[in-house]
């Protein structure tokens, strides 16, 4: 007789009652509004630079953490060569003897039918999109066991249905997300928590270059994800997914 009780007759009722589940989760996944836990935590930022991520930087340093952000432009730190998220890491670590959080806002989006992307876009979207997020997830590893601390990733809504004019991208952010999942119990045992963002349509410059100039009132504020995505790190779930919508449900 509860309100929560499902019946599962059909394979899609399991996909049903597993969202069904996960949105009473993210209730209690996002209770805590003060950052101020932030303070004195060593926070790193992939692609911090820019759009969510640098919002992130802004928020997070205002807050009295320390944030290191990489990216190939700010510091030369590519994410799809592992040594390089390894050595980055690694030097963040020495700096400050803990990484406490480790967010990867890094992506790559590029709006052209798939059989016009030439095999340098092939590649650098399924690089940056995924490999990067598993070269991150792999020299994060070690800091985040040590910390018990916890890998934020980030998503697309269209993860949940491709998308024509960027298969890649929806592809490979499906894929974030079942990534998320997967480690998420398969580290469970370190203590290394890791969970996802899935921001609606965001303002920012990637999505200004592929789909130009739209009304700001159907887009959510990069500034608005940032706070929703720092909140998140005090929550001590894993496995989660955390929908951002512009309505605020």
């Amino acid at each position: 007789g509860d309100d929560r009780n499902i019946k599962v007759t059909y394979p899609m009722d399991l996909f049903i009652a597993e969202k069904f589940l996960q949105a009473g989760n993210e209730s209690a996944f996002m209770s805590h509004d003060d950052l101020g836990f932030l303070h004195d935590k060593v926070i790193v930022v992939f692609g911090g630079t820019s759009g969510i991520g640098l919002e992130i930087n802004n928020l997070a340093l205002l807050n009295g953490a320390k944030v290191e952000i990489a990216s190939r432009r700010h510091n030369g730190i590519d994410i799809t060569n592992l040594k390089s998220s390894k050595d980055f890491l690694q030097s963040v670590n020495d700096k400050y003897g803990k990484i406490d959080y480790i967010i990867n806002t890094a992506g790559l989006l590029i709006k052209k039918p798939i059989d016009l992307l030439n095999i340098e876009e092939i590649t650098s979207l399924i690089d940056i999109n995924y490999v990067g997020a598993v070269n991150i997830a792999i020299a994060s590893k070690p800091y985040l066991k040590e910390s018990r601390g916890m890998l934020l990733n980030f998503t697309s809504s269209s993860y949940t249905r491709g998308r024509a004019f960027y298969a890649l991208y929806s592809s490979t952010n499906a894929a974030i997300v079942n990534f998320t999942q997967a480690l998420a119990e398969e580290w469970v045992g370190d203590g290394i928590r890791i969970n996802c963002i899935n921001p609606e349509r965001t303002a920012t410059p990637m999505r200004t270059t592929n789909f130009r100039v739209e009304p700001a009132e159907l887009l959510l504020s990069a500034e608005d994800v940032a706070l929703v995505s720092l909140k998140a790190l005090f929550s001590q779930k894993t496995g989660i997914v955390v929908d951002i919508r512009k309505d605020g449900r």
